[in-house]
């Protein structure tokens, strides 16, 4: 897609292009959806056209059968203009939809922080969803045939409250609760995983409301140079008061 024309979607819809990073983090690591997921998609979204496209052939052919036995020209004329509409609408959806299916593989965004995760995904309807790594429970990847054929698989992350999901992993985002988040459509889904494993196991570890190390070394290389700043003055003004103590 031309980035102009996506910066103009964007603006339509009023998407910013980039998500909000969580508050006070030190350290992110950002993930994406791979290349073969919008293959994947673009697999979906062809097989569907096609079904749509079958639909109306059966129903030309229906139609020139309905013809021969009907002798009601008003009859006829209203069977004809409603398969002109339908097949309209379907020439002209085309571009639309394959144009929201690139946009909604764009906007995909996964982020790791120093104490909670993010995912951005959606176009026409945004979702951004936000866990801590304290309350992570469960993390699972998910991988349907055509997936393991295109290499990618769906990283499911799953918090406190969470019971099974209702969708039987078949479709996540039609079953997906506000306890659980996916990263859709990864080829580096072990390394996702490690990463969150890594993460939820030091909040475990570290005492209620210890502050993360991170954090404190961030503060700290911001901190010395004020101080040393200070340092340096609090020097100048005391060799100015010694020379004019001497004088």
């Amino acid at each position: 897609m031309p980035e102009r024309i996506r910066e103009w979607l964007l603006g339509v819809l009023r998407v910013p292009s980039e998500p909000t990073v969580p508050a006070g983090a030190a350290t992110i690591r950002i993930f994406r959806a791979a290349p073969a997921y919008f293959r994947y998609r673009f697999v979906l979204w062809a097989l569907a056209q096609l079904g749509a496209l079958m639909g109306l052939i059966f129903g030309l052919i229906l139609l020139h059968q309905v013809q021969q036995s009907v002798n009601q020209p008003l009859a006829v004329f209203g069977l004809r203009a409603a398969e002109a509409i339908a097949w309209i609408t379907f020439l002209f959806q085309l571009p639309f939809s394959l144009a929201a299916l690139r946009l909604d593989f764009d906007m995909r965004w996964y982020i790791l922080a120093d104490r909670s995760l993010r995912i951005r995904e959606g176009v026409f309807s945004l979702q951004e969803k936000t866990m801590t790594f304290a309350n992570i429970q469960q993390i699972t990847i998910r991988q349907n045939p055509l997936q393991r054929l295109l290499g990618i698989s769906d990283v499911q992350v799953r918090s406190a409250g969470g019971g099974a999901s209702s969708s039987g992993g078949k479709h996540p985002q039609v079953g997906e609760g506000m306890h659980e988040a996916f990263f859709r459509g990864v080829d580096n889904a072990e390394e996702i995983r490690a990463a969150v494993r890594d993460r939820v196991r030091h909040h475990r570890d570290e005492p209620p409301g210890q502050p993360d190390p991170r954090e404190e070394r961030s503060t700290f290389d911001r901190e010395v140079p004020s101080v040393l700043l200070a340092a340096r003055e609090l020097r100048s003004e005391i060799g100015a008061l010694s020379r004019a103590l001497t004088s």
